[in-house]
């Protein structure tokens, strides 16, 4: 059986964004003072806005499910059960998806909120629909009346 090169090149990368991610929400601290001297009060006030959402309780549970799944991904690629790696791999993507949805919504008002929710569903549902759909006949070779 092949190793999964990728798979380790994969984990390893992510290891290093989850790991910035596990940094930013848990350890950074707002600093007015700084942030005072440098920008606008307006500026400031919208980077306290910003910095509260990306340290929300539910982001920090969302961290904590990434890393969780891709620490899995690593445990299950050095016991040799690739198959499993592969999964909890893929479930580590679909939460950073999840993850970068809830901060495409979060970061809008809510006019903006429906109108991604409705593209979103859109987008979705087409994805979804070209993947699934199965040709009902086998398409052929014969030269029809519209070719060229």
């Amino acid at each position: 059986m092949k190793k999964p090169i990728h798979l380790y090149i994969l984990a390893v990368l992510s290891m290093i964004s989850t790991l910035i991610k596990v940094w930013t929400t848990f350890f950074l601290k707002f600093e007015e003072e700084k942030m005072g001297a440098i920008f606008d009060p307006a500026t400031v006030s919208a980077l306290k806005t910003a910095f509260a959402f990306e340290t929300n309780l539910v982001n920090k549970a969302i961290v904590i499910i990434l890393f969780v799944l891709l620490i899995a991904t690593i445990v299950f690629l050095f016991q040799k059960k690739n198959e499993l790696a592969s999964y909890s791999y893929i479930a580590y993507l679909f939460g950073t998806l999840l993850r970068s949805t809830y901060f495409y919504i979060g970061e809008h008002v809510l006019s903006q909120y429906i109108t991604a929710i409705v593209l979103f569903s859109i987008f979705f549902g087409l994805t979804v629909f070209f993947l699934v759909r199965k040709p009902k006949e086998k398409p052929s070779m014969e030269q029809t009346a519209t070719d060229i």
